[in-house]
C-alpha cells in the first residue's frame, strides 16, 4: 500500500485527492451492490406478477 501512495505522489496526486477517490470509489461500489440487489428483488415480483396473470382466465377481470 506504502509503494501505491509513493507512485501516486509522483504522480502529482496530494494525499487527499487520494482519499476523495477513494471514497468517491467505495460509495459507487456501495451503490452497484444496493442497484443489484434491487434488480434482483424486481425480477422476484415480475415473476410473481407473471404467476398471476397466468392464473387469471381471459373471462375473469383482474
Amino acid at each position: 500500500m506504502g509503494e501505491l501512495i509513493k507512485l501516486f505522489a509522483e504522480l502529482g496526486v496530494t494525499p487527499p485527492t487520494l482519499i476523495m477517490c477513494y471514497l468517491l470509489f467505495r460509495t459507487v461500489k456501495a451503490h452497484e451492490s444496493v442497484l443489484g440487489e434491487l434488480k434482483e428483488m424486481l425480477q422476484l415480483h415480475e415473476k410473481r406478477i407473471m404467476k398471476l396473470e397466468w392464473r387469471v382466465t381471459p373471462n375473469q377481470e383482474p
